[in-house]
């Protein structure tokens, strides 16, 4: 997933900063390694999703926010749940708690919370828990151009 991520960086000219550190598991880790490198970008949170039809789904959002199932549910058209930690590392090799917004095979739909660009920066796993990718937020619409999978916009209602 890793080399996914950064050739998807590279195609769409995307300046972005990587940082290794110990493994993220936990918030805690997280918010350390925020403090000590300085990291300006809102977290990631990067969900893999499946419906009973089996159709995979990667909803990503930020960190704190919380998945409005009826609103998932109106925007897909069918009920979805979290897929299990042995699914997710079958159909994508991420790490669980890892999670890549993006570098999927076209067979998994895109579920983007317009809430991301709410933000300058995004801070985002490639799937393995020791490196943290940062980059301008208004640069993510260069990766949904040019990757192939089914892109959804996931918007609340306030």
């Amino acid at each position: 997933m890793y080399k996914q991520v950064v050739e998807l960086l590279e195609e769409a000219a995307i300046s972005y900063t990587q940082y290794t550190h110990e493994p993220i598991l936990d918030y805690e880790t997280d918010r350390k390694i925020r403090e000590r490198f300085k990291l300006e970008g809102v977290p990631s949170k990067s969900l893999f999703l499946k419906d009973k039809s089996n159709n995979y789904y990667i909803f990503v959002t930020v960190e704190g926010e919380k998945l409005d199932s009826k609103l998932m549910k109106d925007l897909v058209g069918k009920k979805i749940s979290i897929c299990s930690a042995e699914e997710l590392i079958e159909k994508t090799s991420c790490v669980p708690g890892c999670v890549s917004p993006f570098g999927y095979s076209d067979e998994i739909t895109l579920i983007i919370d317009r809430k991301i660009y709410n933000y300058n920066k995004f801070l985002l796993s490639p799937g393995i828990p020791e490196i943290t990718i940062e980059i301008p937020t208004k640069s993510i619409n260069k990766i949904l151009n040019i990757v192939e999978n089914n892109i959804l916009i996931y918007e609340k209602r306030s």
